[in-house]
């Protein structure tokens, strides 16, 4: 016999479970039937735990897990998104000019000098944000195609993200600038604008050295320039910072014209100037004021690129008729019926991007009314401010307004 080890009850040597007490004899076996429930516990709560360990690296790794995407154009804009932004990226030429293709005329023999600048701007507010986009910008690499041309390595340049500086000859012809871009992210873009490099005779004229203080003067001696040995070179022509009493009709070639200012004097005119010329150079108008009380400002029927210009007081300031595309960069347009009204169906021109213009307090900005191509027209640093209708697009074309601004109530 013997004794339970709990209650001291005498059991058979035999017995395993005391009657009295109810409990088991041997000491390991009560220890396992004490220690199993919590051991069952242990082994499930480890299997919980690792399970949701499990579980959040997956979502944690699925989070930070990001497939990198790739952006390629022909042209000199793109949008680029990632998640911290969305940028609107714009290639633009030292003085200013932006658009796919843009023309340098040069002699032969000489050099030319350019650089290429690559923007970014805030895709919804337009404001300039280099400094965001540098951050997240890993690398850079200018190329050009074909290699007639070779960019310097591109560096931070003014407000610019980078800018490549390059030197073409009168025989580099056409060149595509191809900006390749690598961010941190792994993301990579590519886009691109065009230098066409045109040989042909140039001259320059001023008002310091010739007398072109009124209109009559200077249709005058636009007529004997028209009537001379060199009818077919590139002409720039430097204005007197006069006010012409009266508009201007250029039909028989082009010129460029560049106006000054002295004190609160510029050069400016107050009637229409008609655009009507079929010759290579087109008509360029730089740095000049266009003062109207009514009527039209400029009417084009030929191409026609306006630099910094400004148009107040019209019933409609530019007027792009048929057989003309009339480009515009960082030009003015006040106070008009309507600012800039494209109209034509068809032309030998096409820049599709209107950069850094400035349309306040007109009845319409821009008006389209046909176009002479499916080029979808961009509105990249412009400003529309206090306009009754920013864009009249009466011909349902697509318009890329990222990197606009629109104000409707003065700051």
């Amino acid at each position: 016999m013997k004794k339970c080890i709990h209650c001291g009850a005498q059991l058979p040597d035999n017995a395993g479970f005391c009657p009295y007490c109810r409990r088991r004899q041997r000491e390991e076996d009560a220890r396992s039937a004490r220690a199993r429930p919590w051991g069952k516990l242990m082994v499930i709560g480890a299997v919980i735990a690792l399970a949701l360990l499990v579980w959040g690296a997956a979502a944690l790794l699925s989070r930070l897990q990001y497939t990198p995407v790739s952006l390629s154009t022909q042209n000199s804009t793109i949008h680029y998104a990632d998640r911290g932004g969305s940028f609107l990226l714009c290639l633009r030429w030292d003085d200013g000019e932006a658009g796919d293709l843009v023309s340098r005329v040069i002699s032969e023999g000489e050099r030319g000098d350019a650089v290429s600048l690559l923007y970014a701007y805030d895709a919804e507010s337009g404001e300039n944000r280099r400094a965001a986009f540098q951050r997240r910008l890993e690398s850079v690499s200018v190329t050009a195609e074909p290699g007639s041309v070779t960019p310097d390595a591109p560096k931070p340049n003014g407000g610019a993200v980078r800018g490549a500086a390059l030197t073409y000859t009168a025989e580099s012809g056409t060149c595509a600038i191809v900006w390749s871009l690598r961010m941190k992210n792994g993301d990579t873009i590519t886009l691109r604008h065009s230098l066409r490099a045109v040989k042909q005779r140039s001259f320059s004229y001023s008002y310091q050295d010739y007398d072109l203080s009124t209109l009559e003067k200077l249709e005058e001696f636009l007529a004997k320039l028209c009537s001379g040995a060199n009818a077919g070179a590139v002409t720039t022509i430097y204005l007197p910072p006069v006010q012409y009493e009266g508009g201007l009709r250029l039909d028989t070639r082009g010129f460029a014209f560049v106006g000054c200012t002295d004190g609160e004097q510029r050069t400016a005119f107050t009637d229409t100037v008609y655009v009507q010329v079929r010759t290579p150079q087109l008509v360029e108008f730089t740095g000049v004021s266009f003062l109207g009380s009514g009527g039209v400002g400029l009417s084009a029927e030929e191409g026609a690129i306006l630099r910094g210009c400004s148009f107040e007081g019209w019933d409609i300031g530019v007027d792009s008729r048929d057989g003309s595309w009339v480009a515009a960069f960082d030009c003015e347009f006040i106070a008009n019926g309507v600012g800039f009204r494209f109209n034509s169906g068809s032309s030998t021109l096409a820049s599709p991007t209107y950069s850094g213009n400035r349309f306040i307090g007109n009845g319409i900005g821009f008006q389209i009314l046909k176009t002479p191509s499916r080029e979808v027209l961009s509105f990249p640093g412009c400003r529309f401010e206090r306009n009754s209708k920013d864009i009249d697009n009466q011909s349902n074309r697509s318009v890329n307004t990222r990197g606009a601004v629109f104000v409707k109530e003065e700051e």
